[in-house]
């Protein structure tokens, strides 16, 4: 890989918005919420608000994605995914405030996995709002070789059901569909083509069905946490993206407290592959 990768750690960039309570309203519908335009944002609600993929037409690569040698780094690898996040949430966002997101590119790391060479790129991200700091995001995005076939081919999407598992203190099952995934790129402004074109994502990028975006099903999983304890509130949540999803499968969102305040969830696939771990840790 081009050594001058390293050139862009330390480089930002600061983009401005107003927090926008529909979009919130809009998202909470689509989670099967009741939706409030005037109350405070999710804890994740500032994913609504600042898009990657918000360039001319022209600016975009081939995948629908911001074409990359811009702000971020010219990774000569073609295939992308959100790796995980790791949020602290200081102090909540409401409707009307201006928030101004700060995104520093901290660190890349090349490496060399099962599928072959992988590129590492950690974005910090502090959001403000009205001058105060509200979310500081850890983004990891990884970066890979094009490949003949994809992580999760080899069985067409849906999988079969399987039995809610065992040793939990709560389980919801859940199902995104392609509509849920289309309102879902559609309110995050996510152009990447995985989500939405069949035949890219199964001809070019080799898997055997629409993706399901991992940053939605982080959503899912924190969204179930927080209507399963109400009145708790939420400091700080991470997550880790460890196999795909597909559109029209069922997955099992599981929740258990490890030790108190902290809590562990996951997302389960059909197969019993664990697709995202995470934690919530709590005031």
């Amino acid at each position: 890989m081009a050594e001058n990768l390293q050139d862009w750690i330390g480089r930002t960039t600061t983009l401005t918005e107003t927090a926008d309570g529909v979009r919130a309203a809009r998202l909470a519908t689509l989670l099967g919420r009741d939706s409030d335009a005037e109350g405070p944002l999710s804890p994740l609600g500032h994913w609504l608000h600042f898009s990657e993929d918000d360039v001319p037409m022209s600016d975009l690569g081939a995948d629908g994605h911001a074409a990359l040698g811009g702000f971020m780094p010219p990774v000569p690898l073609p295939r992308r995914m959100w790796a995980g996040s790791t949020l602290d949430f200081h102090t909540p966002i409401r409707p009307g405030q201006t928030i101004e997101r700060t995104t520093t590119i901290e660190s890349i790391a090349e490496k060399v996995g099962s599928t072959g060479p992988l590129c590492f790129v950690v974005l910090r991200h502090e959001v403000s709002a009205d001058g105060t700091l509200a979310t500081t995001d850890r983004q990891t995005i990884v970066y890979r070789e094009a490949t003949a076939t994809a992580e999760g081919s080899s069985a067409r999407p849906p999988r079969d059901d399987s039995p809610a598992p065992e040793g939990w203190d709560w389980v919801e099952s859940v199902r995104p569909n392609e509509v849920m995934l289309f309102r879902y790129s559609a309110l995050t402004f996510n152009s990447h083509r995985i989500h939405y074109d069949y035949p890219y994502v199964t001809e070019v990028e080799g898997y055997p069905g629409l993706v399901t975006h991992g940053p939605l099903t982080a959503t899912l999983l924190l969204d179930r946490y927080m209507t399963t304890y109400p009145e708790t509130s939420v400091s700080g949540y991470r997550f880790t993206a460890k196999s795909p999803l597909f559109a029209g499968e069922q997955i099992h969102l599981a929740g258990r407290e490890t030790e108190p305040g902290v809590h562990e969830l996951q997302a389960i696939a059909p197969d019993g592959k664990v697709a995202i771990a995470a934690t919530v840790t709590t005031n």
